[in-house]
């Protein structure tokens, strides 16, 4: 391995964004340089080449299930909302008053009007001015600029995403097959509701998380019981398409060390889905079920994880509650521990970059996904555009 970064960040003899030995064909490359893990301000400079313009997932069309049910959130560092108007539609908004920024809404909850909690200037659900205290006053304004700002919202196989760029790609136009290969395993995607929901903050970078959770290479050592519960070595399926890709994988063990399944009739296969930058969409087998995986990035080298659980309307079946159980109590920490271990061996004087293990023929270890999605991260920072992946 050659010599490590150079002590003014990046890699020695090029600038910041030197990519290295990283190449345009998996086989022939090396990884992002490890410097793009913690450096500040390739933080910094990911906030416009991808956080702002990216498509995030927020939460299920079920969590807006009736007129003026709304969702708040942030996306790295910019507030917004969701709500569903009185016309049925759902709408997104940044989450801040257009008289003197504060926040409108927390959390998730129901109202007619979205009132701020500053001044009590309102908007309604559609996000139109409604009123203020002075608004005679200032007549000659408010009509055209005091409405709130809209946000880009997309539905996806039921679940619900968000991007703040006005000028974005059409989320459909780059999510591919994604829909229908979600679909065909789990047919009532669009009609499960929330179950349960688990958030972890984690001490690694978002793409240090990203990576892990893109190959199996790791899985048979550091992953025994999903191991026993999904068939990776033979039955794996892959699925490329714009800017998400599947893994479709047959059940391996009824009777396995995850989460039993001995009493279940097993409707679903397992598909372990991604869509950039930060979704993990995954199917675990079993009945009906969707599991939403998303990291968000809070810092330089810290991430935010939320696991939202989803299953079919009324009480939850135990299977699905041993599921939950497993993910949260076993999976998770199982996958953090080796996140933090990788980000602070990123900081070594004797690593640079890595090599990648490539052969999609060969499911349970290949890493051309890693590449797949190094790639656009490559792609971004280097200032390609997003209909160029």
């Amino acid at each position: 391995m050659s010599a490590g970064p150079s002590p003014g960040g990046g890699l020695p003899g090029g600038g910041l964004l030197d990519a290295g030995r990283f190449a345009d064909r998996a086989e022939d490359s090396w990884t992002l340089p490890a410097h793009w893990y913690h450096d500040p301000e390739v933080h910094r400079l990911e906030h416009g080449a991808i956080f702002h313009r990216s498509w995030w997932y927020v939460c299920h069309e079920t969590d807006l299930a009736a007129p003026g049910d709304y969702r708040t959130d942030v996306l790295v560092d910019q507030p917004i909302v969701l709500v569903r108007g009185d016309d049925g539609e759902v709408r997104g908004f940044h989450n801040v008053c257009s008289h003197r920024a504060h926040p409108l809404l927390d959390g998730c909850g129901s109202c007619r009007l979205i009132v701020c909690p500053y001044h009590q200037w309102s908007y309604g659900t559609d996000g139109g001015f409604r009123g203020a205290r002075g608004r005679d006053a200032l007549a000659d304004w408010i009509p055209d600029n005091a409405d709130l700002e809209p946000v880009r919202v997309e539905s996806l196989a039921g679940m619900l995403f968000a991007n703040v760029d006005p000028d974005a790609t059409p989320l459909a136009e780059l999510s591919g097959a994604f829909g229908d290969d979600l679909r065909r395993v789990c047919p009532e995607v669009e009609g499960l509701v929330r179950v349960a929901t688990h958030e972890v903050d984690v001490v690694a970078n978002w793409k240090t998380i990203l990576d892990n959770n893109h190959e199996c290479y790791h899985c048979r050592v550091n992953h025994r019981s999903l191991m026993e519960l999904v068939d990776y070595d033979r039955q794996a399926a892959w699925s490329d398409s714009g800017i998400t890709f599947t893994h479709g994988v047959a059940p391996l063990d009824a009777d396995n060390g995850a989460y039993d399944l001995t009493d279940v009739d097993v409707t679903q296969d397992a598909m372990f889905g991604f869509v950039h930058p930060t979704t993990i969409p995954l199917c675990f087998p079993g009945g009906a079920s969707l599991t939403v995986f998303r990291v968000m990035p809070t810092g330089p080298e810290t991430s935010r994880e939320r696991w939202d659980f989803f299953g079919p309307p009324g009480e939850p079946a135990p299977a699905h509650l041993r599921l939950v159980d497993f993910v949260r109590d076993v999976l998770i920490p199982e996958d953090v521990g080796l996140c933090e271990s990788v980000q602070r061996g990123l900081h070594s004087l004797g690593y640079r970059q890595g090599r990648f293990v490539v052969d999609p023929s060969e499911p349970s270890w290949s890493e051309h996904h890693v590449h797949f999605f190094q790639k656009m991260v490559r792609d971004a920072l280097l200032g390609a555009g997003l209909e160029d992946f």
